[in-house]
């Protein structure tokens, strides 16, 4: 979901706007028209360095897809060098401290986004993100209640109930986490993570149908989903259904070969229909 965010402010320019600017401020300067020329190379100036710094704020997002927090921070860096009042630039740079662990650079980043831009939606989002990393749940809830009043989108707004909801769960409100996801998924009833984690809390509440049934639904949407194969063998072992759980345990180490749990249960889904036997044999 953090990927959804990374949204960059819009300086696209027209392309004659670059060929035109000097070659018209020159003709103004050779008319003596000093003063309209200058300021037709302060706008050109303007906006050939608005270009360089979009250009670098792409590197950084380029290199935060590769996980380079590192080098997208100093992409970021060179974008703010460039153009100080990028807000993006930003906002991005503090996502990548926080993927860091760098909690005081990330936040230093959002307060700065915010003073110049108090209603953009993602500065509060990915400081709430900083915020729940470590593990200051109710400043992440207030952060993501803030977000909300500055959504635009309706795939967004699914996506910080969901999140919201994750920070209630960090801080115990399992109720209010519940209803988050579930408000995501009315808006969204395609949201796998949403399905994924009511899912969570539900079989840590011991409503083990229900939470299969949300753990079947995130399977629906992404089958591929390993953990909820295996977390969906556990509940049907646990009602007894061995073979449905040994079928998901088989998925899921089939998705990940080195799924240690999943063939530690897996094994223990085979033995113990054997064990009466065994009992048995050894009486015999």
């Amino acid at each position: 979901m953090l990927r959804y965010f990374l949204l960059s402010i819009c300086l696209l320019l027209s392309p004659l706007t670059f060929a035109t600017c000097n070659d018209d401020a020159n003709t103004a300067r050779l008319e003596n028209r000093i003063e309209e020329s200058i300021e037709i190379l302060r706008v050109c100036l303007n906006e050939e360095l608005s270009k360089v710094a979009r250009t670098y704020l792409l590197m950084g997002l380029a290199q935060y897809e590769q996980g380079k927090h590192r080098n997208a921070i100093q992409d970021y860096t060179r974008a703010i060098e460039t153009a100080p009042d990028y807000v993006t630039a930003y906002v991005n740079r503090g996502l990548s401290h926080s993927m860091k662990g760098s909690y005081k650079q990330a936040l230093a980043d959002f307060d700065k986004a915010l003073q110049l831009d108090p209603e953009y939606m993602q500065a509060y989002y990915f400081r709430a993100f900083a915020h729940e990393k470590k593990r200051k749940f109710d400043l992440a809830i207030k952060d993501y209640n803030r977000a909300l009043l500055h959504v635009d989108e309706t795939s967004e707004l699914a996506t910080i109930y969901h999140h919201r909801g994750l920070a209630y769960r960090g801080k115990g409100d399992n109720e209010l986490a519940i209803a988050d996801y579930k408000q995501a998924l009315q808006i969204n009833p395609e949201y796998t993570n949403a399905y994924f984690s009511r899912g969570l809390l539900l079989q840590k509440d011991k409503q083990g149908e229900a939470a299969i049934a949300d753990y079947s639904r995130a399977i629906e949407l992404q089958p591929d989903h390993a953990q909820a194969l295996y977390n969906r063998g556990l509940l049907y072992r646990k009602a007894g259904s061995d073979h449905l759980a040994i079928r998901d345990y088989n998925k899921a180490i089939e998705i990940k070969p080195r799924y240690t749990r999943a063939h530690v249960n897996r094994s223990y889904a085979y033995l113990i229909p054997l064990l009466p036997l065994l009992f048995v044999l050894a009486l015999g």
